[in-house]
């Protein structure tokens, strides 16, 4: 059956998304085809070779000799001396099971204009050796059977297989807990999983527990990103342009996305063109009819993009060719209706247009109609020549629309209206140390610099700015990234002069999407939010891994049969943050702690006085979140107070309810 999504007018589209330039802005008058330049491989340490179980990063430059310059839709994927394909994406780890040592693979790239599709040439890293990986594990390890040639797909299934520290099969019962990006999956409690449209992109690890003393044992490596299904690509239903299209009208092209994989339409990468005697005038959904394209031939085209499945791009679609004619008729006429300026909420915007009459009759009070479109509904909010956006008009895909009715002593006219997105943007990448975000901008207006800033409303702290007129530079997630900036959402602020932090800038938050990944997911009286997740684990001692607090969000986001295993758990409160701490029992503070990270289980004294307040922590952990009350368990398994400071140690209180932390044997 063929799924069928109507969307409305997409205008204007600032990428900061790999390289090229904003298509939107100016005509094309040249398409050639796209180079990659200076691929290879990150860091230098990977000239002698990567190590089994490694993770390896692609990277290029995209260079478009197009005018203006094309928007980078490339293809990364990785190879072997012999050609073969291994993976695709700019990601990759290395299979930790040593399949791939003593192979050389390199990194390729085939470039691609976004709009067109037009290819360029394939290019290549250099070739790299993969090296063995040798380990000696005191525990038994699951791992995930996979072939180190053949990608794992969507609708493939994932087995698995437990091993001793000689690499000899392991007999006995376990329980077995699947994760996607690290988040466990509920009802996924068997030694197999089968891949769903779900875990496209996402990466899969399967953890093994001891049913008996219900304590995490090991858990797997991550799997490689998991790659889309193979099958059609998708397309789209055109409707036909109006047989008379005349100067002045604005005209829309108007599709359907079919895809027969039932996949989803990607509308942030979806791509429009105009042509006016085969020289593409505009990039964008909706287009103005001016007097210079007077008895000129006009086609529109649409390239569909998919979010799931593969291959994600379909071939461009046009309409047939309509002659532009002058305006017919006696009536009066709204010509060049335009909304002028900036669409975010409490925002006022005016709408424009230019009255014309044949017979020279003077406009009395020609009648104005705002509305708002919300899921391709459309709901009338206004009839002045303004509109100040309300709280809501924002939002992923929203449009707002402006019409003018010409009005005189002697006639009235048609409608004559112009849609435009609402401002909103969203994120693509991953908010975990190492991991980097870039921002996608529609319907933004022209701004002179950005930068991001923490949610944290206490201190401003902005980071990445690009000083570059409509220029968004990625936030590189770095572990030293200061502590009042983690576990906190992350806005993207835009300012209209030479100045940051200016009241007039505007900041919005990247929220939760499908393209973001690694984010905690934090919810209070506004909604869901995705926070960064910096240091949730870290090694100390050499033999250790500390755990970060739990929040409460991080709890209820368990399966719901694991959280009724911890009928003590509640939320605690943290002075000045929107997010809350979990807090438990001691008893069953250890029985999670187990159960999540395996032995050791709760945290000693010894972990929170040398470390928990140490500098190295202290800059990464929130600090509210490290100044609640926690339990800790003594060397003789009583628990007592961390932080009590006497000798004898203060006993905990097995009835009242403790933050706390977790310890594991560090792998």
């Amino acid at each position: 059956m063929y799924r069928h999504i109507v969307t409305l007018l997409l205008t204007v589209f600032i990428s900061a998304c790999g390289g090229g330039g904003d298509e939107s802005s100016d005509v094309i008058t040249v398409s050639k085809p796209p180079k990659a330049t200076n691929v290879a491989l990150k860091g230098s340490e990977i000239d002698n070779g990567i190590q089994s179980g490694q993770e390896v990063i692609g990277q290029y430059t995209f260079n478009s000799a197009s005018i203006p310059p094309g928007l980078d839709a490339s293809i990364g994927f990785w190879e072997t001396e012999s050609g073969t394909s291994i993976h695709r994406g700019l990601k990759y780890r290395i299979p930790r099971d040593n399949s791939l040592a003593g192979t050389r693979i390199r990194f390729c790239v085939k470039p691609f204009n976004r709009i067109d599709r037009k290819a360029g040439k394939k290019a290549c890293s250099k070739f790299v050796l993969i090296t063995p990986v040798f380990f000696d594990p005191s525990s038994p390890m699951v791992k995930i059977l996979s072939n180190a040639y053949t990608p794992e797909v969507v609708g493939g299934e994932l087995l698995t297989f437990i091993i001793n520290k000689n690499g000899d099969s392991v007999d006995g019962e376990h329980g077995f807990r699947w994760k996607r990006n690290g988040q466990i999956i509920s009802n996924e409690n068997s030694d197999s999983y089968l891949l769903t449209v779900a875990d496209e992109g996402k990466y899969i690890s399967v953890c093994i527990i001891n049913q008996v003393t219900n304590t995490l044992i090991s858990c797997s490596e991550e799997t490689n990103a998991i790659q889309a299904a193979a099958g059609i690509m998708p397309s789209v239903y055109l409707e036909p342009l109006s047989a008379k299209v005349e100067v002045g009208q604005n005209v829309l092209l108007d599709y359907h996305f079919i895809d027969l994989d039932n996949d989803k339409e990607d509308i942030d990468t979806t791509s429009f063109s105009w042509f006016v005697d085969d020289n593409r005038v505009s990039t964008e959904q909706s287009l103005l009819v001016d007097a210079s394209m007077l008895d000129k031939q006009l086609k529109g085209c649409v390239t569909p993009y998919s979010l799931t499945g593969w291959p994600k791009p379909g071939e461009m679609t046009c309409t047939e060719k309509i002659t532009i004619t002058s305006i017919a008729g006696d009536l009066p006429r709204a010509n060049n209706v335009a909304i002028m300026g900036h669409r975010f909420e409490g925002k006022t915007v005016e709408g424009s247009y230019d009255y014309f009459d044949p017979n020279n009759n003077q406009e009395t009070a020609s009648l104005f109609t705002w509305s708002i479109i919300k899921n391709g509904q459309e709901t009338v909010v206004g009839q002045e020549q303004g509109y100040t956006l309300q709280s809501g008009d924002e939002g992923k895909g929203n449009k707002i629309r402006f019409c003018v009715v010409a009005l005189n002593n002697q006639a009235q006219g048609i409608p004559a209206c112009v849609t435009e997105d609402i401002a909103w943007l969203d994120g693509k990448g991953s908010f975990k140390e190492g991991g980097e975000v870039t921002a996608n901008l529609k319907g933004y207006p022209e701004f002179s610099q950005s930068y991001w800033l923490s949610s944290d409303k206490g201190t401003a702290f902005p980071l990445a700015i690009n000083t570059r007129s409509n220029g968004v530079s990625p936030l590189a997630i770095e572990s030293s990234l200061p502590n009042f900036i983690n576990l906190r959402p992350m806005r993207l602020c835009v300012s209209f002069d030479n100045n940051l932090l200016n009241s007039d800038d505007v900041c919005r938050e990247i929220p939760v999407g499908n393209k973001l990944t690694r984010s905690i997911r934090l919810k209070d009286e506004q909604g869901v939010h995705a926070a960064i997740n910096i240091n949730q684990s870290v090694v100390v001692d050499k033999h250790y891994r500390l755990h970060r607090p739990h929040t409460w969000s991080e709890f209820k986001a368990l399966p719901k049969n694991m959280q009724s295993e911890f009928s003590s758990a509640e939320s605690s409160h943290l002075i000045g943050e929107s997010y809350s701490g979990v807090k438990m029992t001691p008893q069953q503070a250890n029985k999670f702690c187990l159960l999540m990270h395996g032995a050791t289980g709760l945290a000693s004294p010894v972990f929170y006085n040398k470390f928990a307040t140490g500098s190295d922590l202290s800059n990464s952990w929130p600090t509210e979140l490290m100044l609640q009350e926690f339990v800790a368990k003594g060397p003789d398994g009583y628990y007592q107070l961390d932080n009590s400071g006497f000798t004898p140690p203060v006993p905990a209180d097995l009835r009242k309810k403790y933050a706390f932390m977790c310890v594991s044997l560090a792998p």
